[in-house]
């Protein structure tokens, strides 16, 4: 039992009862985007339930090929979101990562010159509900002369669907 003024403000049955139904989740999207061509990576929503996306972060890298290779610190990969459920693009064209990841910039370890340093990461928001079963599909051209890494996090809320808060509530 909670006391003092804590106890009157939560209702520990409505806080589980969301619990049951709704949490935190994240999911990853890794993928290599051959040199001058474009990549279609995608990452399932699964079957759990819907995925209310919140923000995203993530990183990239900035190569050129040559003798050696090199970390030019361009930003050669531009990128489309896009629904996998009804094939919606959700942004209007391909917009450059270092927008959408800023600053994720990644210094390669490919690069033996780029010295290695710390990264700040500052999500966008970008509020989308994506339905279960479904795709976050990610449609990324390079430009560059040498293949490039790239990893988004998509940070939000699940939303389980009623079948599966069934077993949960006991209701």
């Amino acid at each position: 039992m909670f006391v003092g003024i804590l106890g009157e403000k939560i209702n520990a049955e409505a806080v589980f009862s969301l619990q049951n139904s709704q949490y935190q989740d994240h999911l990853l999207l890794t993928d290599t985007v051959p040199a001058g061509q474009s990549s279609l990576g995608k990452v399932g929503v699964g079957n759990i339930g819907h995925f209310y996306c919140l923000r995203i972060t993530g990183h990239f890298e900035t190569l050129t090929a040559g003798p050696p290779i090199a970390d030019d610190g361009i930003s050669h990969l531009r990128g489309k979101m896009i629904d996998g459920a009804n094939q919606r693009p959700l942004f209007n064209d391909y917009v450059p990562l270092d927008i959408i990841l800023t600053p994720g910039r990644e210094k390669s370890p490919h690069d033996p010159a780029a010295a290695l340093g710390n990264n700040l990461f500052f999500p966008m928001s970008i509020e989308y509900l994506f339905t279960a079963n479904s795709d976050i599909l990610f449609d990324v051209k390079n430009d560059s002369d040498y293949e490039l890494d790239y990893e988004i996090l998509f940070w939000g809320i699940r939303v389980k669907s009623k079948v599966a808060v069934a077993g949960l509530s006991g209701r």
